[in-house]
């Protein structure tokens, strides 16, 4: 949260402290009087609850981002039936908004599909610094970090299953973040295998470890992705368009990008990401971030957008 941020430079907060169902139930009431009181110009949503509340308001120009691939995100969380009713209630609240601005190409080109009018200003990150202890592995191994969490998406029992196989088992993988605990309790007697958990220094870990690694079924623009990019931590990642999209630059190599739910795949790139120069592609790591995703660009680029429409 920046809320200590935005208190220091003076901006004026206000919070409802309204509760989940409050919210849905006196939301939008409260934010309308808001508006109307203070003369608003423009509103920036983001999320299915927030989307609801925002949806109707009136005298006032709505904006609203959209960080997923809508159904898809929805049908791996809740399943094929509901979750496509919970994805088509959220996508009939995001129509009614003013404009809609997707959190990067590969997300922009699927709302395209649901012939929904978007435009993209892609997520980008502050570069960070780190200088940390590497994450203990055995000589001759690496150790790779990946991020789970309740969201099925992140099909993380697809790499527990492959780094307990007798040619990744050397190599040490980490999970930060909820991990099933039928799937712990399996997996934690593995040596190879550590699960820290939810955590508050995460960037501690990804630029400890070797390489960050993901396996997720559908991303919109991954932050962690990001981040391990930042501190020069390459990366091996699954081939869903986001995740494609971080590769965009022929000239870095910055890591390699593998077949999902292939294990054979998974295992020739990272026998081909070992044999490649570390520090080399280190640098292009954060040379990407710095050239392609600049939070100086993503800023100017919504600076932009909202002197446009106010």
């Amino acid at each position: 949260s920046l809320f200590s941020e935005f208190k220091a430079l003076d901006i004026q907060i206000i919070n409802l402290e309204l509760g989940k169902l409050s919210s849905l139930i006196v939301g939008t009431y409260q934010i309308q009087e808001i508006i109307d009181k203070n003369l608003v110009n423009a509103v920036f949503s983001y999320g299915f609850r927030s989307d609801f509340i925002c949806s109707t308001l009136e005298n006032v120009v709505k904006v609203t981002s959209v960080r997923n691939t809508l159904l898809i995100n929805w049908r791996h969380t809740w399943g094929p039936v509901l979750g496509t009713i919970l994805g088509k209630i959220n996508l009939f609240f995001i129509r009614k908004f003013d404009f809609v601005i997707a959190c990067s190409q590969s997300v922009s080109n699927y709302l395209n599909t649901l012939n929904l009018n978007n435009i993209h200003i892609r997520n980008s990150i502050e570069p960070k610094r780190g200088n940390f202890k590497k994450v203990s592995a055995p000589l001759d191994s690496k150790s790779f970090i990946s991020i789970s969490s309740k969201l099925k998406g992140k099909n993380i029992e697809f790499l527990l299953s492959c780094f307990v196989m007798p040619q990744l088992s050397n190599h040490k993988l980490v999970i930060a973040g909820y991990v099933k605990p039928e799937l712990v309790k399996v997996y934690s007697k593995y040596p190879n295998i550590e699960f820290l958990g939810h955590i508050n220094n995460l960037g501690e870990y990804l630029v400890s470890c070797d390489y960050f690694i993901s396996a997720s079924l559908h991303e919109g623009m991954p932050n962690a992705v990001l981040e391990s990019l930042s501190l020069g931590t390459p990366v091996i990642l699954s081939n869903i368009p986001s995740h494609l999209e971080v590769f965009e630059d022929p000239t870095l190599k910055i890591g390699e990008v593998f077949i999902n739910n292939s294990y054979d795949d998974l295992l020739s790139k990272i026998d081909s990401i070992i044999s490649h120069n570390y520090i080399e592609i280190s640098v292009n790591c954060k040379t990407l971030i710095k050239n392609n995703f600049s939070v100086n660009k993503m800023v100017s680029k919504y600076e932009k957008f909202f002197f446009s429409i106010i």
